[in-house]
């Protein structure tokens, strides 16, 4: 047997088969570790109802396997399937496929690893059949094994409630990945998903609110009930499901805070008293559970062994995250409690956040009865927590640093790569609605979960990656697909494949296949990275904006600058394109002559556009986007300030040098600002226009102040004008200042301000 590549496998595998059947191939998603062709060998032949040999012990996996592979074949397989779990290896979620003309053996180090196996042979069928009615599937050996042990996918039911059998569709997606953990988050302020025998009122109320917030922060609501909850037995079925998919379910019941549903139900566990409702607004609030009665520590006892008994993980998530202190700080109860346990201002922590510290410890050992280990979101670490405590690092990746640090087993899920509950692309604005933010394929797949600054200790501390879907802005099953998919498949790359197998652009030779299964299965997935990406780089030197454009292979890239939607008549996209004069550019990818999404912009330059520019202080790493370059690159943002086109500034000015591509008479400066004050955006309060004939002198020439922005719910762009009397200069300088700290009255109140702004022009 020889090694070969898997850059090369693919005209291998052509070179082995011949005919006009369908052949397969091992390059899926996640990509296995090794991939070796028998050169010369026959193929085994795929054909109708394939004999499938399996031990007791493989015997769903075995049912699985036949439910998974094609219909509709003719003829007969030249041999036989085998299922195996005797695998040699020390990770227990290996396996190893060989593949001869007389047999195909999946052999895992456990069942898991079989069931893995069986998943690759499964994507390595082409989703699309021939007329010949055959599948070839190249002689040789493929093997794998994960990366990481803890590969998770989150799931929201509290937000907005789906049925048990699209909780089961959501399980067979994440299997298809090779994903092994849904972390089903079962209860929040919103809504109580799971059947408690002992407090029955959780879900008689908990589970229902008669509407939600419009929006993100309101102020009208939607006419659209929100209930349903899952009985015990029903949550002991899914849990059978996924454990026949090698898949265990951890239930989140989030503690202290993000209680209101409880609180509805059962008013004496909150401070006051009540009354309470289950929430119908988005984000924190601060009625959370009262530690300082016992009636509240009892529940807490109660609910979680509840809860455990139901699943047999041996994990279980207590929350812990965005629990104000307000209310503690009021009350007599809670403070009774504090003096009780003896807490004192210490290290800075105040005594109400160690009260969360009592808490989260008591719903430790609670646990620790029931054999299960707590896992927390990284506010967890704000307290004196038992080691054996996991970390789920969501707030960037700082928690997993401190969490492993001190000793923790962690799991990151940061918002910058891992929440499919942001946009998936800049084109918002024909998007469904989402919480915010921008998480594309490509992001997903950038993420590495074991950071270079940890040491080799802390790294062994690092038990996986997961990605976040959090529903308050998704209410349908369609809509949840489309969110995961296809990031799924970029987080399972993360999870199974380390970082030096690791190659963007290959992986998007990959994902055609996994989309036509996508298709097959009936799923609805985001089709983003199947169209043309579009990316703008200004060329300084010779004053214009350079047109780069890419896309899956196979298809055929057509463009447009007059504004007209491009077809297989318009001009074929051979290489970056430079323009330097107003146009309209459309770009579309075709596929077999079908158009995919058009990428649409319009070139508008100014006199100083394309002119190299600097920043004295750098933009928000989140919102850096193309950069400073990006102001005056002669593409104006719109409304939505999370498409890229922005550059976003966090309590800090945006102090932009130009340098003037010769020297020129001007007396004006327009630039734009996005305001979207829901969302702590509120534009600016001032400007300062500068010039300068050597670039280190400057004189100022003019200066502005603005109102601040009225309305708690104002979303426009704000565009500002400033005019002086003629000057010539060499360098142009703008001080954009923002609102530095939000006053008070408003919903962001003593935070700081974010700036985005955009085209800078002059005249």
């Amino acid at each position: 047997m020889k090694r070969i590549s898997f850059f090369l496998v693919s005209s291998v595998m052509a070179a082995l088969t011949s005919g006009a059947a369908v052949k397969a191939s091992f390059n899926t998603i996640p990509l296995p570790d090794m991939i070796e062709a028998t050169v010369g060998a026959a193929p085994f032949t795929l054909g109708a109802n394939p004999t499938v040999e399996a031990p007791a012990e493989l015997a769903k996996d075995a049912e699985l396997l036949r439910s998974y592979l094609p219909t509709g074949l003719k003829g007969k397989s030249s041999g036989i399937i085998e299922l195996r779990a005797d695998l040699k290896n020390d990770n227990p979620e290996a396996y190893q496929i060989t593949v001869t003309p007389e047999r195909i053996v999946i052999n895992g180090s456990t069942t898991a690893g079989t069931f893995y196996g069986i998943q690759t042979l499964r994507k390595a069928i082409p989703a699309t059949l021939d007329r010949s009615g055959r599948v070839e599937i190249p002689s040789g050996e493929v093997a794998a094994a994960p990366r990481f042990a803890y590969r998770g996918t989150h799931f929201d039911v509290s937000r907005h409630f789906f049925t048990v059998d699209e909780v089961k569709t959501f399980i067979d997606m994440i299997a298809l990945h090779g994903i092994n953990t849904l972390h089903w988050h079962l209860t929040d302020d919103q809504g109580w998903r799971i059947e408690s025998k002992k407090y029955p009122r959780l879900t008689e109320i908990g589970s229902y609110r008669p509407n939600s917030i419009i929006g993100r922060t309101g102020p009208d609501y939607d006419n659209t009930p929100v209930s349903g909850f899952y009985t015990q037995d029903e949550a002991r079925e899914i849990v059978k499901y996924a454990a026949d998919r090698h898949i265990m379910v951890v239930p989140e019941v989030d503690l202290p805070g993000h209680m209101m549903a409880a609180m509805a139900s059962y008013p004496e566990l909150g401070c006051t008293g009540g009354p309470y409702e289950v929430w119908r607004a988005w984000g924190v609030n601060d009625g959370v559970l009262c530690p300082g009665k016992d009636v509240t520590m009892k529940f807490i006892e109660d609910i979680l062994s509840e809860v455990a008994e139901i699943f047999p993980a041996p994990y279980f998530h207590i929350g812990g995250d965005e629990c104000p202190k307000v209310l503690w700080a009021q009350c007599p109860d809670c403070q009774a409690r504090i003096k009780e346990l003896g807490l004192e201002w210490k290290d800075g922590v105040s005594p109400e956040s160690q009260l969360q510290g009592y808490v989260t410890r008591f719903a430790c050992d609670v646990l620790g009865r029931h054999g299960k280990r707590a896992i927390g979101w990284d506010e967890i670490l704000e307290c004196d927590i038992p080691r054996d405590a996991v970390i789920m690092s969501w707030r960037g990746v700082e928690g997993a640093y401190e969490g492993t640090a001190r000793g923790h087993e962690v799991i990151l899920t940061p918002t910058s790569h891992c929440y499919f509950d942001f946009y998936q692309t800049k084109d918002t604005a024909n998007e469904p609605y989402a919480i915010g933010g921008l998480t594309t394929v490509e992001k997903v797949y950038g993420l590495e979960p074991c950071l270079p600054t940890m040491t080799d200790e802390q790294r062994k501390l690092v038990l996986g990656a997961q990605s976040n879907l959090w529903t308050e802005y998704i209410p349908t099953f369609s809509h949840a697909q489309y969110m995961e998919l296809p990031r799924l498949a970029a987080l399972s790359e993360v999870q199974w494949r380390a970082p030096e197998g690791k190659d963007f652009e290959e992986f998007k030779t990959r994902i055609p296949a996994l989309l036509a299964l996508y298709d097959k299965l009936g799923y609805n997935y985001a089709k983003h990275i199947a169209d043309v990406e579009v990316k703008y780089n200004v060329d300084t030197l010779n004053r214009a904006l350079v047109v780069d454009c890419s896309a899956l292979p196979g298809y055929d890239i057509r463009y447009t600058l007059d504004g007209s939607r491009p077809s297989m008549k318009s001009a074929k996209y051979e290489g970056p394109v430079s323009l330097s004069d107003s146009c309209f550019i459309a770009v579309t990818a075709f596929k077999d002559g079908v158009p995919g999404h058009a990428v649409c912009d319009t070139l508008q330059p100014s006199a100083i556009a394309f002119s190299p520019i600097r920043l004295a202080e750098e933009p928000d790493a989140g919102y850096a986007f193309g950069g400073a370059q990006s102001l005056i690159d002669g593409l104006h943002g719109n409304g939505n300030y999370r498409t890229g086109r922005w550059i976003g500034f966090s309590g800090k000015n945006c102090d932009a040098t130009i340098t003037l591509p010769r020297r020129m008479r001007l007396n004006n400066v327009t630039f734009s600002t996005a305001v979207f004050t829901d969302d702590a955006v509120t534009g600016c309060r001032g400007v300062q226009v500068f010039s300068s004939d050597d670039g280190e002198n400057w004189h100022l020439i003019a200066s502005e102040e603005y109102p601040a922005v009225e309305g708690v719910h104002n979303y426009e762009v704000a565009t500002h004008s400033v005019n002086f009397f003629p000057r010539e200069m060499n360098y142009l300088r703008v001080v954009i200042r923002p609102e530095y700290i939000y006053p008070e009255g408003h919903p962001y109140a003593g935070c700081l301000g974010f700036l985005f702004v955009d085209e800078i022009t002059a005249r």
